[in-house]
């Protein structure tokens, strides 16, 4: 059973580094935009996240 464990945790740190090299590309290309579009796409993301705030989470039992 360690074994799955372990190559679950590679699997897992590979996916982490895929997820943060894609972070940071898009963080350049952001950093990029015009101000005006910098604030239009944060007020669309609190827009998502106030919406997906209304769904209940369920807990496993």
């Amino acid at each position: 059973m360690n074994n799955v464990i372990a190559i679950n945790q590679e699997d897992i740190e590979k996916y982490r580094e895929k997820i943060f090299k894609s972070k940071e590309e898009c963080r350049k290309i952001f950093a990029k935009e015009p101000f005006e579009r910098k604030i239009r796409i944060a007020f669309e993301l609190y827009k998502r996240a106030e919406y997906f705030k209304k769904f209940k989470q369920y807990k496993k039992q």
